[in-house]
């Protein structure tokens, strides 16, 4: 007998997987909902009821449908298209339903259907809310049967009229929801009601408003008695014969307890839980938004991307409790900076972003940035310690409806990248010019990322010569990319790839492992070839372990220590992080390794920090060797070298002439052309047997 198994297609496994992805956060979310304090209900993407909240049970809202139950039924046959693109593509709509309670009588609910989206903005359930305006329907029903006026009076229900007359300053209220009336009169300015952390975006409204044009917004009461009350508002200046203003009128209705609502849904799916700011996906509505704006009215809006920098290492030197305290630091430092009503979000880790919309030019926008790099001047104190952080900066100003709003976002991170390329804390205003130049790089280092895999790269070696002893006193390991169409490639055409803390990082284990073991293989073959040296970047620092990984390897592949050489610049001695540097380079100098300090007089070490750091070289910088008029500068480098104890090598020596005056300096060893150009590992042999001869 045989049996076949079932072949599930691709596409419907990713179609099950993300379905029951949904179905698990729509249950994570009904815990929430079960305990709300006001009528609510969740159904998942198939509309089948999965909780509800206890106001919802006990004012018997649709008791013919209960939990389990296809919730289809909760809307009139012809809104359940409405509720299926709810459910599936996230479309909110309202309704007021009428239903008939087990008591026979007629309650009349005003419904919201809210989509319920997780962080990649996918549907996973429709989040419906409830409130009981039966008693004002009566009334206008009695009035009135009309369908269509009944739903405009309940539209207007509990609304605040005011109307203030601009020439005597007399003001006049309906009678009319009277809780809201003592707070929203004032005394000489209309925005003395308004609550100080939102006036400035009421005043923004107010200052582009037309005479006889009708502005709708949302903002704060200034109470004082503290209670929060958000307020919808309609406000337009009415003109007498003559076109001359003459008063104000505003509607005014309370909204507090949708806004708490719509918090509550917000949180949950729109908000980051560290720092409380939106998050990728409240992101990229608001986004959405502005650009919509910018299209149809022309509107100008800018986007700002803020990146921490070397996030990683305060994380690895400091503790994550040390992170975390500096993202929320950072949060509160853009809300301050920036207006209320712009989008201050965080994307993920340490990348922020921010959308500001009503722009009039680059001035509006770099001001707010100017601020921002204020703040982030003062120290931050966490665990009875203080530090510092700064942060690279791209901005981009979309002002043009014609062009495609997506490239915005492209366009911010290219500005970005050149903040953090030009030395990071910084910020950078795009300009197309940097599209190419931006492309081209991304396009190598996904090269550079495929060569790595394909084992493409590999090491050349340049003998380092000892001029006093006449003999080779070791080698350098030097990265080549052995490129299949363009042959073999220095690193100035891959440089891009130590900018890059994962590919630098990556090439640098890559050089570490192959030294080791072609040293190895020389052991076995007792060729003398003295010492290897291996340049040390920055980012093979940041673990901390550095010592501890360089000792592992040296006894894996049994090679004593005193064959290595590890060569270190000034500006990673003295860059971020130079405590971490100096204790993982006193481990290596005490385990026998020797250090090298490589292009001296190119960075910026002084003579203090010569004596600090255990160095057994100084590498002498090819610039200045090759330059006649740095004469002065090889000679006190060598003389400094000596004095300390340090042997001197110049690197770049290509003639006799360099080379005679470099012995007459009293230099020790002497590594270019000269001698030997950097070689594959199978020429070095026979260099080896020929040198001097």
């Amino acid at each position: 007998m045989t049996s076949s198994a079932l072949v599930v297609p691709t596409g419907m496994k990713d179609e099950t997987h993300a379905g029951a992805k949904a179905r698990a956060r729509a249950r994570l979310f009904g815990d929430f909902v079960r305990e709300v304090p006001f009528a609510a209900a969740l159904l998942d993407r198939d509309l089948v009821l999965l909780a509800v909240s206890p106001a919802w049970t006990a004012q018997a809202i649709a008791p013919r449908v209960a939990v389990g139950d296809d919730a289809s039924d909760l809307v009139a046959a012809e809104d359940r298209a409405a509720l299926l693109a709810c459910a599936h593509e996230g479309a909110d709509f309202s309704r007021y339903l009428p239903a008939d309670a087990e008591d026979g009588s007629r309650r009349f609910w005003r419904t919201e259907f809210n989509a319920c989206k997780d962080e990649r903005g996918q549907v996973y359930g429709v989040m419906v809310t409830a409130r009981d305006v039966t008693g004002y329907a009566e009334s206008v029903l009695r009035a009135e049967r009309d369908e269509q006026r009944l739903r405009m009076a309940l539209e207007l229900d509990d609304l605040l009229v005011r109307e203030y007359d601009l020439r005597t300053g007399e003001m006049y209220f309906s009678d009319t929801a009277p809780e809201l009336k003592k707070w929203c009169a004032f005394k000489e300015d209309p925005l003395e009601i308004v609550h100080p952390d939102d006036r400035q975006q009421c005043a923004d409204v107010m200052a582009s408003r037309k005479i006889g044009e009708a502005r709708v917004f949302e903002f704060r009461l200034k109470r004082d008695d503290g209670i929060e009350t958000w307020i919808r508002a309609v406000g337009k200046v009415f003109v007498d014969k003559d076109g001359q203003p003459e008063k104000l009128v505003n509607l005014f209705k309370d909204i507090t307890d949708r806004r708490r609502r719509t918090e509550a849904i917000e949180t949950l799916a729109f908000r980051d839980p560290l720092t409380g700011l939106p998050n990728r996906a409240l992101f990229q509505h608001r986004f959405n938004e502005a650009a919509a704006a910018s299209e149809t009215l022309g509107e100008k809006f800018g986007l700002i991307m803020i990146d921490i920098d070397h996030f990683k290492d305060i994380n690895d030197t400091l503790g994550h409790d040390a992170g975390d305290a500096l993202l929320k630091r950072l949060a509160g430092m853009l809300r301050h900076a920036f207006r209320s009503g712009d989008t201050v979000a965080r994307l993920g880790g340490d990348e922020f972003a921010v959308i500001l919309r009503g722009l009039h030019g680059e001035a509006d926008m770099m001001r707010p940035i100017q601020n921002l790099q204020t703040l982030l001047r003062r120290p931050i104190e966490h665990g009875g310690r203080s530090f510092t952080a700064s942060a690279s900066i791209g901005a981009v100003l979309h002002g043009d409806p014609e062009a495609d709003p997506e490239h915005v976002i492209k366009n911010a991170d290219i500005a970005l990248y050149r903040a953090k390329e030009a030395g990071r804390n910084r910020s950078v205003l795009f300009e197309p010019s940097m599209r190419s130049e931006v492309e081209r790089r991304i396009e190598l280092l996904r090269d550079i990322r495929a060569a790595v895999e394909a084992s493409e790269f590999t090491l050349f070696y340049q003998p380092v010569v000892d001029i006093r002893e006449n003999r080779v006193a070791g080698f350098e390991a030097l990265m080549r990319w052995a490129h299949p169409e363009q042959g073999v490639l220095t690193p100035a055409r891959f440089m891009v790839a130590f900018e890059d803390q994962e590919l630098s990082l990556r090439l640098g284990d890559l050089a570490l492992e192959q030294a080791l073991r072609q040293m190895r293989a020389w052991l076995d073959q007792g060729v003398e070839f003295g010492r290897v040296a291996v340049n040390i970047s920055a980012a093979q620092f940041r673990s901390g372990r550095l010592a501890e990984e360089i000792q592992e390897r040296l006894t894996r592949w049994n090679v004593p220590s005193q064959r290595l050489t590890i060569e270190v610049t000034e500006n990673v001695y003295m860059g971020w992080g130079s405590d971490l540097v100096s204790e993982n380079v006193r481990k290596l100098h005490a385990a026998g390794v020797m250090i090298a300090l490589d292009d001296f007089g190119t960075g910026y070490a002084s003579l203090a920090n010569l004596r600090q750091f255990p160095i057994d070289r100084l590498k002498i910088d090819k610039s200045f060797v090759q330059n006649a008029e740095d004469e002065a500068i090889v000679k006190a480098v060598i003389t400094l070298g000596s004095s300390m104890g340090m042997k001197v090598v110049a690197e770049g020596v290509e003639d006799p002439e360099q080379l005679e005056a470099l012995i007459r300096y009293g230099c020790d060893q002497i590594q270019g052309y000269h001698f030997g150009k950097p070689m594959p590992a199978d020429e070095v042999v026979g260099f080896l047997a020929g040198f001097g001869g």
